[in-house]
């Protein structure tokens, strides 16, 4: 299926190709081990009921026990064997695969970033799962095969018809309902991701009496997939149907041939039932393996993902480390244009910000603001032009090391999963556990002890599914605190007082003052006049090009509009 030229996912299972190796051979003494009940019930056919010798019997009885056994502890070997291939697969490209869905090189939705983390997990549970034993098993159907032509060419070659049919049978209903099959699954993916995104705007929706019409929206795609597994079923009845009549009838005419052969002294009793014993292992991996064709060709489609984000190469070459930077800025000639977009949101952008200063950036929407902050964090690459940080380029850094002089807080605050100290730490550790002083000190830079001591379990305090509901204050509060940990030398804040009372902006503003005196660079984007006050520089913005820029009260007195909303406000903090 897959049709590239290079598989990341074959090199890392190449290491483990001699286990593989042994699994075929594992595989060989297996098919040879399920001869023994054939070749027991010959036994006794030729030696035990004509002789009635009993000693005979008890050897034999004694010799297909321990090869049954044989037969057990190989079959364990073989599942142990293929679930340690698979986790160590996973070991191996896991962390790979969810580093490479979140760099800014990948251009690829969220749903199907999404899809490719469930792919992992589909491509480990398959290599561990049946299907795959099924798989080494049918490369050893033709020995069976082999088997029944030397116990009579008529029995191997209607075996062999048998095969033939079944094969082909399931091969016409892949072919009669795959497009189908493939319309469904695009569907019911419409549906899903329709029910998520209902499901997520829940509160916002249910209040406006929204739920009716998007319920039956939700309905129309999930129609569309079941009429379409509908009409796939109704095309594979014929299909399925005659398979099914074929292994409900294969061992009818193995017994009618095998009697034929018996009446004609050509075959003995014990071979006869030999021969349906024989028949049903060599169906078995064959009927399973046409009947998993769409796990088969989901798993194929998986690797396919996997493979295509693996070899996406934005960020993988090695890059000399650089020294710390002391935060100034240079922006010179900007053009940016947001990821998947062919529109610029920043036209011709240039400005200078020297370290240890607090600019503050405001507009009216649309203007820009959250895209230049984007741009200075690096999250976003200029179409053209550049950014530097002191004297490098943002695209000479490697993007890790850069980040530890970065500090950030978005609009939309997103805490993960684990405790607020570990959120508020990066999720990085020392000895397994978060830096107790950097993060102690983060949260006292933050102020927002008074938060953390309120937590059921203080720093402990678990956050995500099933954890403490933050409000939205509380989330800017510590991810204000996540973004001045350790003391980047950049800190860029988008809004961060958006939800904040009048006390968390003049903390706000305690904090960008401080982490001024320890020379970082402060940009702030705000709506929010208020917070000019504790500004050096002013930049506004409008279409997204530079409007003015300089110092605040240079760029105050020009704009009059700046000047009259703001200047009450900084006798008011002055005062303070």
């Amino acid at each position: 299926m897959s049709n590239m030229k290079h598989n990341v996912l074959k090199d890392a299972l190449r290491p483990y190709w001699p286990g593989a190796l042994a699994l075929i051979v594992f595989s060989f003494f297996s098919t040879l081990l399920n001869l023994v009940p054939p070749i027991f019930m010959m036994q006794l056919s030729e030696r035990v009921m004509l002789s009635r010798n009993e000693t005979t019997l008890l050897f034999l009885t004694i010799i297909a026990l321990f090869l049954i056994g044989a037969l057990t502890a190989l079959e364990t070997i073989r599942s142990k064997l293929l679930a340690r291939i698979a986790i160590a697969l996973d070991a191996e490209i896991g962390e790979r695969v969810l580093d490479k869905l979140n760099r800014r090189h990948l251009r690829m939705p969220e749903t199907s970033k999404n899809q490719v983390l469930y792919d992992l997990n589909a491509v480990r549970d398959f290599i561990a799962g049946p299907v795959v034993l099924q798989l080494l098993d049918l490369f050893w159907v033709p020995l069976l095969l082999l088997v029944m032509f030397f116990l009579h060419p008529l029995v191997g070659l209607a075996m062999t018809v048998i095969l033939a049919v079944i094969v082909g049978l399931s091969a016409g209903n892949q072919w009669a309902v795959g497009s189908d099959i493939k319309r469904a699954q695009s569907a019911s993916a419409e549906a899903i991701e329709f029910g998520r995104a209902v499901g997520q705007s829940a509160e916002a929706t249910r209040p406006m009496g929204m739920l009716p019409p998007l319920s039956r929206r939700w309905r129309a795609f999930q129609s569309d997939a079941i009429g379409w597994h509908y009409l796939a079923s109704q095309r594979s009845e014929w299909w399925t149907g005659t398979l099914r009549f074929v292994r409900n009838s294969q061992l009818i005419v193995l017994l009618v041939i095998g009697a034929l052969l018996y009446l004609n002294q050509q075959m003995n009793a014990g071979a006869v039932f030999g021969i349906i014993y024989i028949s049903m292992r060599t169906v078995a991996p064959v009927a399973a393996v046409t009947a998993s064709w769409r796990t088969i060709w989901s798993v194929l489609t998986a690797v396919d993902r996997l493979n295509l984000v693996l070899l996406s190469s934005g960020e993988t070459k090695e890059r000399m480390s650089l020294p710390r930077p002391l935060g100034a800025i240079s922006v010179s000639r900007v053009v940016l244009t947001p990821p998947g977009s062919e529109t610029a949101v920043l036209g011709d952008v240039s400005f200078t910000l020297s370290s240890g200063r607090i600019l503050g950036v405001v507009g009216p929407s649309g203007a820009g603001k959250s895209s230049l902050a984007k741009l200075l964090v690096g999250a976003w690459h200029p179409r053209r032009g550049t950014v530097l940080l002191d004297d490098n380029d943002l695209a000479h850094w490697d993007e890790d090391k850069l980040g530890e002089h970065i500090g950030y807080v978005p609009q939309e605050i997103d805490l993960l999963p684990g405790t607020v100290a570990e959120n508020i730490a990066r999720f990085r550790d020392d000895d397994g556990a978060p830096n107790e002083e950097a993060v102690l000190e983060a949260a006292g830079l933050a102020g927002i002890q008074d938060v953390i001591r309120d937590l059921p379990d203080g720093y402990n305090t678990r956050v995500g599914p099933g954890g403490h509901v933050f409000s939205g204050g509380q989330r800017q509060r510590i991810a204000l605190a996540r973004a001045v940990y350790r003391n980047p030398a950049l800190l860029v804040l988008d809004e961060p007082n958006s939800n904040l009372d009048a006390l968390g902006e003049q903390t706000l503003g305690r904090a960008m003052t401080l982490m001024k005196s320890r020379g970082s660079t402060v940009v702030l984007v705000t709506h929010r006049m208020t917070m000019l006050s504790f500004c050096d520089d002013l930049l506004v913005m409008n279409a997204g090009t530079i409007h003015t820029f300089g110092l605040r009260d240079a760029v105050m007195n020009r704009l009059p509009s700046y000047r009259l909303v703001a200047a009450p406000q900084l006798d008011l903090v002055a005062t303070q």
